[in-house]
C-alpha cells in the first residue's frame, strides 16, 4: 500500500512540474503565450525575470530529484543535511500556497465574487491555474512522500516532542519569528500598506499573508506545548518544521518577488533576521531532541541523524 501511494505521488510531482517548466522555457525562448499586453512582455523579457525564471526551472528539477530519492532505497543514504535542506527549500516555498491559497480565493469568490489580482491584468487566466495548481499538486505529493519518509526513517525522533531550546536561542527564535509573523499578520488582515509586501491587496493574496504569519507564530510556541501522545508529538514536530521553514523561505521570497522587484525597507529589515533567526531556532529544538535522545540511549536513528548533522 505505501509502495502505491508513494508512485502515485511521484507521477502527480511529475504532472506538476512539466506543464509548468515547458511554459518557463517556452518564455525563456521569447514565447509570448500567455502574456495578455505589451508590458507582460516586456516584463518577461526583463533580466530579473530571465534570472527568476531560470532559477524556478532548476527548483521544479530540484523537486523531482527529490521525489525519487525519496521512494528510492538510495534514498536512505542520502546524507541528512541534504534532505533536511531540499525539504525545507520545498516546505517553506509551497506550504503557504497550498494552506492559504485555496482558502483564500474561497473567501474572495464569496465576498468579492470573484478571484481577481493584480498580476492577471498582464497574464492569461490559464496561466494562474497551470502555475498555481501545479504549485499546489506538487506540495501536496511532496508533503506526502516527505511524511513516509520521515516516518520510515526517524521515526524514533518524533515520538517525542520538541522541547524548548537554551534561552540563547530562544531569543534569537523570537527576533526571527514572531516579528515576521505579526508583519505578516497584520498586512493579512489590515492591507500591506506602505511598509507591507506590495502588490499583495487582493484578499485570495493576503489570505497568504495570513497563513504565513500563523505559521511563523505556531512554529515559535510549538515547543512548549506538552503533547501526551505520539500522534500529538508528531503534529507538534510538523508544525515547528513547517513554520520555521516557511518563515526562513518566505522573508527573501517576499523581498524577491513582491512589487516587482522593489520591496520596502521594512521587508528587507525583517528578511535580514527572520532567516537566520528561524532556521537557527528550527535546528536547535531538533538538536536538544537528539541529544536528549542519545542521553537516554534511544534508538540509533536519533544518534545517527545527530552524527550526520554533525559531520555535515
Amino acid at each position: 500500500m505505501q509502495r502505491h501511494l508513494q508512485s502515485l505521488a511521484f507521477g502527480l510531482v511529475i504532472v506538476a512540474v512539466v506543464p509548468y517548466t515547458v511554459l518557463k522555457l517556452v518564455w525563456l525562448a521569447g514565447s509570448e503565450i500567455g502574456l495578455k499586453n505589451a508590458a507582460a512582455v516586456a516584463e518577461a523579457e526583463s533580466s530579473r525575470m530571465l534570472v527568476g525564471n531560470t532559477v524556478t526551472i532548476v527548483l521544479d528539477l530540484l523537486a523531482v530529484a527529490l521525489a525519487y530519492a525519496l521512494i528510492r532505497p538510495v534514498g536512505r543514504k542520502v546524507p541528512a543535511w541534504v534532505v533536511l535542506l531540499l525539504a525545507g527549500a520545498a516546505t517553506g516555498l509551497l506550504a503557504p500556497i497550498l494552506l492559504g491559497l485555496p482558502l483564500g480565493m474561497v473567501v474572495q469568490l464569496a465576498t468579492s465574487g470573484n478571484v481577481r489580482t493584480s498580476g492577471m491584468d498582464n497574464l492569461e487566466p490559464w496561466v494562474f491555474g497551470l502555475v498555481y495548481g501545479g504549485f499546489a499538486l506538487m506540495a501536496v505529493a511532496l508533503c506526502v512522500l516527505l511524511w513516509l519518509y520521515v516516518v520510515d526513517r526517524w521515526a524514533g525522533i518524533l515520538a517525542a516532542p520538541p522541547r524548548p531550546p537554551a534561552l540563547w536561542v530562544v531569543v534569537a527564535g523570537a527576533l526571527g519569528l514572531l516579528p515576521f509573523g505579526a508583519g505578516m499578520l497584520w498586512w493579512g488582515l489590515m492591507g500591506p500598506g506602505g511598509g507591507g509586501p506590495q502588490a499583495m491587496d487582493a484578499t485570495a493574496q493576503r489570505t497568504v499573508l495570513v497563513v504565513t504569519g500563523i505559521l511563523a507564530v505556531a512554529a515559535f510556541l510549538a515547543p512548549y506545548a506538552t503533547p501526551r501522545r505520539e500522534s500529538y508529538s508528531r503534529a507538534a514536530w510538523l508544525v515547528t518544521w513547517t513554520g520555521c521553514a516557511v518563515a526562513a523561505l518566505q522573508g527573501p521570497t517576499q523581498v524577491l518577488l513582491a512589487n516587482g522587484g522593489n520591496p520596502t525597507p521594512v521587508m528587507i529589515v525583517l528578511a535580514l533576521i527572520t532567516t537566520p533567526g528561524s532556521c537557527l531556532y528550527g535546528w536547535m529544538v531538533l538538536r536538544g531532541r537528539l541529544a536528549a535522545g542519545e542521553g537516554r540511549g534511544q534508538s540509533s536513528t536519533g544518534v545517527a541523524l545527530a552524527a550526520e548533522g554533525g559531520a555535515h
